[in-house]
């Protein structure tokens, strides 16, 4: 995805299992729909929008990143799965990676967001992490101006932000329980989570 913010979902509501794919697109996000009723669903916060199932939620967890390669070095043994593109379908999936590498937004993205927080360039690369009040967004930029290493407090609780060695950031917890994070562009999390901080690297 452009705003690169995956999320893990269970899809189970009340106690039945949900089919989903994406219906939409709204702020440049994707809207998921599900067959079962039709309603349309957060792909980041896993809750229903729009629909007979509006303000339902699916239970969301984070999502690993790795590539490849660096899966391969932990998993010697591990199968690569390769999907089958029609010419269509790899044209899209071309056009897709190219506005990933170039850092844009397709053209028909713009069209579908409402006013920006402007406190970031939209397109900036960073981990967003939600506790049950309170989200931070860590730009990727400034953890590595902290050395891939960013320890900090959210809710009286402290976190480290850091960088893998395929450059993915991660997030650990010293509470039993690591709070919902995800990779992300910041236009993609500053919609979701309005009223979200932005981390401020403190000068010494």
């Amino acid at each position: 995805m452009i705003c690169h913010s995956g999320t893990s979902m269970v899809p189970v509501v009340d106690a039945r299992m949900y089919h989903f794919a994406a219906r939409g697109l709204y702020n440049g996000l994707v809207l998921l729909g599900d067959d079962e009723t039709g309603s349309y669903w957060d792909h980041i916060t896993g809750e229903c929008v729009y629909g007979s199932s509006r303000g339902k939620r699916m239970e969301v967890r984070p999502v690993l990143h790795t590539n490849v390669k660096e899966a391969l070095k932990k998993w010697p043994d591990l199968s690569i799965a390769l999907s089958s593109f029609d010419n269509e379908w790899h044209r899209q999936a071309e056009e897709m990676a190219e506005s990933k590498r170039t850092a844009q937004l397709p053209p028909e993205f713009p069209g579908t967001m409402g006013e920006e927080d402007d406190r970031l360039p939209r397109m900036t690369s960073g981990v967003g992490v939600v506790g049950n009040g309170a989200c931070r967004f860590y730009p990727v930029e400034t953890l590595r101006q902290s050395g891939g290493v960013i320890r900090d407090e959210l809710e009286g609780k402290m976190i480290t932000i850091r960088l893998t060695e395929e450059g993915f950031p991660m997030v650990e917890s010293e509470q039993v329980e690591t709070p919902l994070h995800l990779f992300t562009r910041w236009y993609g999390f500053s919609y979701t989570y309005p009223q979200c901080e932005v981390y401020r690297k403190i000068e010494d």
